[in-house]
């Protein structure tokens, strides 16, 4: 649709909208005007309804791709000129509509949707056109293989969420699939957890290939799963520098890391600085950071700490003092420890984007 009030645009000259039955602008050939209300639109239902309706210095009229939905084309000026070259955009238009709605099955719709290749009125048509419910609630996972097996795996994914099932499995593209997930009544947060790692599972154990899994937010309507997706795919990108250990990433669980990665490289490097001095890199070996993520996890318990890294407590004491010594943060006092924690997620993050 963009394409084509662009193309029409340029050979006349002449600004173009199309507007949905809300009066909101879905497509228009200067882009800046789409998601604008004329309010006036939906105050008057059938306006162009009967060849052409004039208001504000624009030409309106009233057209369908024959799915029962009502939209309106908008174009700068009044003459007669004017409603002739209304009516070849919208014949042009209805035809695109049909003939691109007819070559795309639910998947395709659904694919192109989720990466934005179709604009929001296709996407409406599609749904209508599919029968696809649209308030029910659902989220979007992002599986992203470290190699190019994503069509292997695709494959083997259909098994567990075959075509004629209420989820949708689509292919991306050479390393990424999407899977938009009905959410039933009784699942929460932890369920779409653990459904997340029983697909890195799956894929690990059937194909032996290394994946990680994005989960976005839970979304009550279908006009609403780009949004998802996105998040999914910032999940994945977030979670692969903060805990690069893990396979599973939720958007909503990352809030944190969300929230520091909108800090800037330069506000992040002067204040981590501030600790993580000259000294500190001969303090913090692979070791010591290895038993510093250990006593985190177990929540700053220093017994638990000690029989996990099979080491004496004392040994656990000693290096602690080591850290508070070197950096003068003491990782047994709470504060201490979650300004540590802090500052080791900005430099983590900020050594990951100048890479």
């Amino acid at each position: 649709m963009q394409r084509i009030l662009g193309k029409i645009a340029k050979s006349i000259q002449v600004e173009i909208d199309v507007l949905n039955s809300d009066g909101e602008i879905v497509a228009s050939s200067n882009k800046p005007r789409i998601g604008v209300q004329e309010v006036f639109v939906k105050a008057n239902p059938n306006i162009g309804e009967k060849n052409r309706f004039i208001f504000g210095g624009r030409t309106y009229m009233k057209f369908n791709a024959g799915i029962n939905r009502i939209y309106y084309l908008s174009m700068e000026g009044t003459s007669r000129a004017i409603t002739n070259y209304c009516i070849l955009a919208i014949s042009l238009m209805e035809l695109y509509l049909k003939t691109t709605i007819k070559k795309m099955d639910k998947e395709d719709t659904i694919s192109a949707a989720l990466t934005g290749q179709i604009t929001d009125l296709e996407f409406h048509e599609a749904v209508e056109n599919f029968s696809i419910e649209v308030n029910i609630p659902r989220c979007v996972f992002v599986i992203r293989t470290v190699g190019k097996e994503a069509l292997e795996i695709y494959k083997i994914m259909l098994n567990v969420f075959p075509k004629h099932m209420e989820d949708f499995l689509v292919l991306i593209d050479s390393q990424t699939i999407g899977l938009l997930k009905t959410i039933i009544d009784d699942m929460d947060k932890s369920d779409l957890m653990q459904l997340g790692v029983a697909i890195e599972d799956t894929i690990l154990n059937e194909a032996s290939v290394e994946s990680y899994i994005g989960i976005g937010k839970v979304k009550d309507n279908i006009y609403d799963i780009r949004e998802s997706y996105l998040e999914a795919e910032s999940a994945i990108n977030i979670g692969i520098i903060h805990e690069p250990s893990l396979r599973v990433y939720s958007y909503e669980t990352l809030l944190l890391e969300r929230f520091l990665g909108e800090i800037s490289a330069s506000i992040g490097e002067k204040y981590y600085k501030q600790i993580f001095h000259e000294e500190y890199a001969k303090v913090l070996t692979d070791e010591m950071i290895a038993t510093v993520e250990k006593f985190f996890e177990n929540h700053l318990n220093l017994s638990e700490t000690s029989r996990q890294l099979y080491i004496h407590r004392n040994t656990l004491v000693y290096r602690l003092d080591k850290i508070q010594n070197t950096l003068g943060l003491d990782l047994r006092n709470f504060h201490d420890a979650v300004t540590f924690k802090i500052m080791m997620m900005l430099e983590r993050q900020y050594r990951e984007c100048s890479n």
